[in-house]
């Protein structure tokens, strides 16, 4: 039953994410990519990457709080990015399982920074950085589904970023 739901998990939660990184809309991608997050939290608990689901959990506040405070004011912002970055650097020291958190934790860290602050092509860009980041976590946990996701999500917003480029530029 385990393999079945690793496989569910992964699959539902890669697709979400590609969805999100290749339409123009940043707040499709802040909420697909945010039900991707609970969705990859189960597949790591799954897979017994216990730091990862906790990462993933919290983004998951993370992308519904950076859509809640668009165009809501700087200071707001600001505010709510520094609020995640220091609870996504105590997740990591509190569920440290060696060196693999440094990655999964400055991917997240990256991706909140990119959440509440970033726009089109470069929120994008920096997402092609938190894929490389978190397929560390991938490659050390042997999960070809999330080797198989960062691997898509990075090209996935690469074509992201091109057409938000374009789009500026015809535009």
């Amino acid at each position: 039953m385990v393999p079945l739901l690793v496989n569910l998990t992964g699959f539902v939660a890669l697709a979400l994410n590609v969805m999100g990184l290749v339409r123009q809309s940043d707040r499709t991608l802040r909420q697909s990519t945010g039900w991707a997050s609970a969705i990859w939290a189960a597949n790591n608990l799954l897979i017994g990457a216990q730091s990862a689901a906790a990462l993933s959990m919290l983004s998951v506040g993370r992308q519904a709080s950076a859509e809640a405070v668009q165009g809501r004011g700087e200071r707001l912002r600001l505010w709510c990015c520094t609020v995640f970055l220091i609870v996504t650097a105590v997740i990591g020291a509190v569920t440290w399982q060696g060196p693999i958190t440094l990655f999964t934790t400055a991917g997240s860290m990256l991706a909140t920074y990119a959440m509440f602050h970033l726009r089109g092509a470069w929120l994008r860009v920096a997402m092609i950085a938190v894929a490389a980041l978190w397929m560390a976590n991938a490659l050390a946990f042997n999960s070809w589904w999330q080797m198989l996701a960062n691997a898509a999500n990075g090209g996935a917003a690469a074509l992201g970023a091109w057409r938000a480029r374009k789009a500026v530029l015809a535009g």
